[in-house]
C-alpha cells in the first residue's frame, strides 16, 4: 500500500527529523513554511520602513518622492500577498484532508 504523505514517518523512512516535532512531512513542510513567512514578513517590513525614510528625506524631490511612494505601494501589496497566502496555507490542507500541516499551533 502506498502512505499518504503527511503520514509517513521521516525518521524510521529516511533518516530525517530526530525530533517528534519534525517526524512527518506535514509537520517539517510546516515549520520550514512559517520560517519563510517570518522572513518574508520582515523583508516586507523593513521595505516600508526604507521608503518611508526616503520620503521623509526627499526634500521635496518629485522623483525620489514617487521612488518612495512607490516603494510604500509595493511593500502594502506584498503585505497583502503574504497575508493571503498564509490564510490560502492554513485552509487548503484542511479542506484537502492534511491534519499534520498547521502553521500555527491552534490552527483548523
Amino acid at each position: 500500500m502506498i502512505k499518504l504523505a503527511a503520514a509517513i514517518d521521516l525518521s524510521t523512512q529516511y533518516g530525517y527529523g530526530h525530533t517528534k516535532d519534525t517526524a512527518t512531512l506535514g509537520t517539517a513542510v510546516s515549520k520550514l513554511a512559517l520560517i519563510a513567512f517570518s522572513i518574508a514578513a520582515v523583508a516586507v517590513v523593513l521595505y516600508f520602513v526604507v521608503g518611508a525614510f526616503l520620503i521623509i528625506t526627499s526634500a521635496g524631490d518629485k522623483g525620489a518622492v514617487t521612488k518612495a511612494r512607490n516603494m510604500i505601494t509595493h511593500s502594502i501589496i506584498g503585505f497583502i500577498l503574504l497575508i493571503m497566502l498564509f490564510l490560502i496555507l492554513m485552509f487548503i490542507p484542511a479542506w484537502l484532508g492534511l491534519t499534520d500541516f498547521n502553521l500555527i499551533s491552534g490552527g483548523p
